[in-house]
C-alpha cells in the first residue's frame, strides 16, 4: 500500500528503522517498509555510514539489511561470532571498508554487468574497490535471495568455502 501524505511517501503501515552511523554518531535513518520500499531521511549523510547487526572478531560488510540477516544466520550456524555491518549501498561498502581494522570481508550482490563498471556488476565492482576479499552468490541477486531460494545450509556452504579459500 503506497500513498502520498503531504510530501511524504508512505509505503505501508509499518517500517523497519535502521540508524545509519558514522562511528557512534547517527547521521541518518533508513526506513524499510514491508513491500521493500527504502527511503532515507532527507538531509542526512549516508557516505561512510553503516548499521551494525552483530559484533565479533572479523568484520563482514554487506549492502542491505536482509543480506546482513542471512549472513548472520549462516555465521551463527557455523558457530562464528563476527561483526556484520550493513552499508546501505554497493558504493558505500568501499567507503566503510577503508575505516575498518582487522580482518574484513565483503558479501556483495550478484548484479547485472554494467558497461560503466568494465562489465562487472555494481556490487562486484565496489567490492573490488574495497580491497577486501569478497563473496558473491553464484546466481543473480543478493545473499538473502540465495538464502530464500536454497536455504540456510546452502548459504553456510558458500560461506565455509569462501573462508577456506581466503585462508590459502
Amino acid at each position: 500500500i503506497r500513498k502520498l501524505v503531504g510530501d511524504y511517501l508512505i509505503a505501508g503501515e509499518q517500517a523497519i528503522i535502521m540508524p545509519a552511523r558514522i562511528d557512534a554518531q547517527i547521521s541518518s535513518v533508513q526506513l524499510i517498509w514491508e513491500d521493500g520500499t527504502k527511503k532515507f531521511l532527507a538531509g542526512g549523510v549516508i557516505a561512510g555510514t553503516s548499521h551494525r547487526i552483530a559484533k565479533g572478531t572479523d568484520t563482514w560488510l554487506c549492502e542491505g539489511y536482509a543480506t546482513g540477516l542471512s549472513l548472520r544466520a549462516a555465521l551463527k550456524g557455523l558457530r562464528r561470532s563476527d561483526t556484520i555491518l550493513c552499508c546501505f549501498s554497493a558504493g558505500n561498502v568501499a567507503a566503510v571498508a577503508r575505516k575498518i581494522g582487522g580482518k574484513g570481508y565483503v558479501v556483495t550482490d550478484n548484479d547485472k554487468p554494467q558497461p560503466q563498471f568494465d562489465g562487472l556488476g555494481t556490487g562486484e565492482y565496489w567490492a573490488r574497490q574495497s580491497g577486501l576479499p569478497y563473496l558473491m552468490p553464484p546466481e543473480f541477486g543478493d545473499l538473502n535471495d540465495y538464502h530464500q531460494s536454497h536455504g540456510i545450509f546452502a548459504v553456510q556452504k558458500l560461506v565455509t568455502a569462501f573462508i577456506r579459500e581466503t585462508r590459502r
